[in-house]
């Protein structure tokens, strides 16, 4: 009798729980996400919240910009002290080192060190001191990894021309440009091909000069460097447009490791990361933080198991340089708008 009565109960009031649990999800407070980017909103942050809308988790979230200067992150530090959010946003290695310093910092006091944090588009975590490693980051950070192996950027390169120069014209005044100089002067030769690394002039500020690039595009091709690698480097955020249309003037092909150079500057072809898939992920890890309550030392850097090969057909035409037909079936294809 007992067993029947239970059973009565639970078909009478089974109908009752789940609105009940319904409008208790929907009554949650939302979460408060404080995001600070480098240079204005992207399609990470689009991809981001779409996953948080799309998976209901409540949030509000403020956005703020460092407008391509870490001098200004001191400010934004106390404003995240002031307004205790529960998890912190950062876009790219300049906001993350700015607001979370690195892992082994001397002045700790000057960062935010106790409220979880995950960053995007950082080129390399662990080579910044951000992270101590991709697996364990020692720290409440955690974040996801975007760039595309080096040695699968090289085969992607020797698979569209037997290209046998590479060279890679950077800016010198960024750290992480430098690691990634570094890391290509072995990627290139076990690659197949010959690196030829080309540092932009500095300005009268000590600033990379955009009005070099010309010089030093016809310097590399006079050297008989016969396809041109973009970095994951701000500079050709701002010049990539005029960087690319002197390549193209001088008959030389560009490669973007990044999703900027190839979709928005007209690079001729690169392997990415998308921008919205990268949003997508780092919008799980968050979830993981803030609803799972897993602490972010303990979250690996996630990644992305699949990379974008994107090829701008408008430049091809341009160049004359048209991609092998093994490859039209696993590209995508762009007209980035080059006249």
């Amino acid at each position: 009798m007992k067993y029947l009565h239970h059973i009565l109960l639970t078909l009478l009031l089974g109908p009752l729980l789940v609105p009940l649990a319904v409008n208790a999800q929907s009554e949650q407070e939302p979460f408060e996400i404080f995001a600070v980017l480098w240079r204005g909103e992207t399609a990470v942050e689009e991809g981001f919240r779409d996953y948080l809308d799309q998976n209901n988790i409540p949030y509000n979230m403020t956005i703020r910009s460092l407008n391509l200067n870490r001098d200004n992150a001191p400010a934004l530090v106390e404003e995240i002290r002031f307004t205790k959010p529960d998890l912190v946003y950062t876009w790219g290695t300049g906001s993350t080192l700015g607001i979370v310093g690195s892992h082994d910092s001397d002045t700790p006091e000057k960062y935010i060190r106790d409220i979880p944090t995950i960053f995007v588009l950082v080129a390399y975590p662990k080579m910044a001191g951000i992270v101590e490693s991709y697996e364990s980051t020692g720290r409440a950070v955690s974040g996801v990894v975007f760039l595309t192996p080096l040695d699968a950027q090289m085969n992607a390169i020797r698979a569209y021309r037997p290209f046998r120069k590479l060279a890679s014209i950077y800016d010198s005044t960024s750290s992480n440009v430098r690691i990634n100089v570094e890391l290509l002067k072995e990627a290139v030769p076990n690659g197949g091909m010959e690196f030829v690394p080309i540092p932009i002039d500095l300005d009268e500020n000590g600033k990379s000069d955009p009005n070099s690039l010309q010089r030093l595009v016809r310097e590399a091709k006079s050297q008989g460097v016969d396809v041109l690698y973009i970095g994951p480097d701000s500079f050709f955020a701002r010049h990539g447009d005029l960087f690319n249309k002197i390549a193209i003037e001088e008959g030389m092909p560009t490669f973007a490791s990044t999703e900027f150079p190839v979709k928005q500057s007209h690079s001729l072809f690169g392997l990415i990361s998308d921008y919205y898939t990268v949003g997508k992920l780092a919008g799980l890890q968050a979830e993981k933080i803030l609803v799972e309550g897993i602490p972010p030392e303990n979250l690996p850097l996630a990644q992305l198991e699949r990379h974008k090969l994107w090829i701008n057909v408008d430049v091809a035409r341009a160049l004359n340089l048209y991609p092998p037909m093994n490859m039209v079936s696993i590209a995508d294809f762009n007209d980035s708008g080059y006249e």
